[in-house]
């Protein structure tokens, strides 16, 4: 990996109708956007996209003005910053002696769990049966649609999604998150998720045009109008609502008619990214900004354009975030990427492996055969108590060989992530242990 010096600031081109039947919110002319061989917007704050709950007042986890992830409420008339509580101003039991590195630990489960108010299991979210269902439907797709589909760089993702998580190992490494620093804080030092790690684990782009555009919701509940063949004024609950398009739904209005090769393309590309990448906790809703990247540009499919591995990843670091907060009970985003991670690094986690077939290039998720692990909170106290104990010794470093970023494209090397509105700090230049270097100044408060 490499860093630069400098960002570019410029949109998605796009001319005010494409041929696909989406108005454009881009101006003609513009060049291609922001892309990932650039460090990212430094300074910039991001809020999250998830608009699931439609209650009056509602809690959201985000990063604020300052850098500092924080807590925001929003009630009908205004949002309200209820940070104080979280901030670290006086030296915390089993926690950092000051706020310098983590502020907000206070609102962490660690800290929760250390003032005797235990969490156990978080629920994991994922669309197992979704990406079933699109292995099936692509065995019926003709050689014209699968082609674009298979051009885009997704099509093998719903094949190495895991059937099942680990839900208690995943829990374990939730409380060791910081999204302060956005990183695991193990008794040795930190680790964290690499753009270099997705490009292994999953097998996709990490270097490209930034997945940045952000909507007004009208457009995409036209776009939601167009891609579902039904009326504006007909998409409502069950089928439609703020949080995005009802999955099952999309699937049959799409392939069970006679409609466009483009319809056929971006519903299956949608359905596939909204059950692999930017799973939410919905649990059957696709949010429709994802149709944006995957229409046609001047009748050509620019999907493989996107840094899909870039996006993944600060979508997963804004999920890890929320989850390492006491009050929260779930955990959304790419988990096969972390539960797959996790067994590279960590030996004394892998699973029973079985027969398995490893073919050179394959997405190393497939490595591992999962099975169908427990859910008891007995395993997550087990592995638990095993992280308290973990040494630098048990860790495999280089899971990939002595450089482990040689064969992936040049990306940034710090900076920030960006998923539309969603803006992670990226800093591996605190675990460069991970890179083959060695680490200097390596401390935890």
């Amino acid at each position: 990996m490499a860093s630069s010096t400098s960002a570019t600031q410029s949109h998605h081109s796009r001319s005010q109708r494409d041929g696909s039947g989406f108005e454009s919110d881009q101006e003609e002319g513009e060049s291609l956007g922001p892309k990932y061989s650039y460090i990212g917007e430094q300074g910039l704050s991001g809020d999250d996209d998830d608009d699931e709950e439609e209650a009056d007042d509602i809690i959201h986890t985000n990063r604020g003005a300052d850098g500092r992830f924080v807590s925001t409420q929003e009630t009908s008339h205004s949002p309200t910053l209820i940070q104080d509580s979280w901030l670290v101003s006086t030296p915390m039991a089993g926690g950092p002696e000051d706020g310098s590195v983590i502020p907000s630990y206070g609102g962490h489960v660690a800290a929760s769990i250390w003032g005797g108010v235990e969490r156990g299991v978080l629920r994991c979210m994922s669309r197992r049966k979704m990406c079933t269902a699109l292995d099936q439907l692509r065995q019926s797709l003709l050689p014209e649609t699968l082609a674009p589909i298979d051009q885009s760089g997704l099509s093998h993702l719903p094949g190495i999604m895991y059937q099942h998580l680990d839900w208690p190992l995943i829990s374990a490494f939730v409380e060791r998150w910081q999204p302060d620093t956005n990183n695991f804080h193990l008794p040795f030092g930190e680790m964290t998720i690499m753009l270099h790690d997705v490009y292994h684990i999953l097998g996709i782009s990490v270097d490209g045009t930034m997945v940045s555009t952000v909507m007004d919701p009208l457009q995409l509940r036209q776009y939601c109008s167009f891609m579902m063949d039904l009326p504006v004024k007909e998409l409502r609950k069950p089928t439609y609502a703020p949080s995005g398009a009802l999955s099952s739904k999309v699937l049959e209005t799409s392939f069970n008619v006679e409609r466009p090769l483009e319809i056929y393309v971006v519903s299956f590309l949608w359905i596939l990214l909204g059950s692999s990448l930017f799973v939410d906790k919905s649990g059957n809703k696709l949010h429709p900004s994802i149709i944006h990247e995957l229409q046609p540009v001047e009748g050509t499919f620019i999907t493989s354009s996107y840094s899909w591995g870039s996006a993944t990843l600060a979508y997963l670091y804004r999920q890890l975030g929320q989850s390492s907060r006491g009050d929260c009970d779930f955990i959304s985003g790419c988990l096969t990427l972390l539960q797959a991670w996790i067994y590279e690094y960590f030996p004394c986690f892998l699973p029973q492996q079985g027969t398995l077939t490893r073919e050179p290039g394959r997405p190393r998720a497939l490595l591992w055969d999962v099975g169908s692990p427990p859910k008891s909170p007995d395993r997550l106290y087990a592995f638990r108590a095993r992280l308290d104990v973990l040494t630098d010794i048990e860790v495999n470093w280089m899971p990939y060989g002595p450089d482990p970023a040689s064969v992936v494209p040049t990306t940034l090397f710090s900076g920030f992530l960006r998923y539309r509105k969603i803006i992670e700090p990226y800093m591996p230049d605190r675990v460069v242990k991970q890179l083959g270097l060695v680490q200097v100044g390596w401390t935890l408060r």
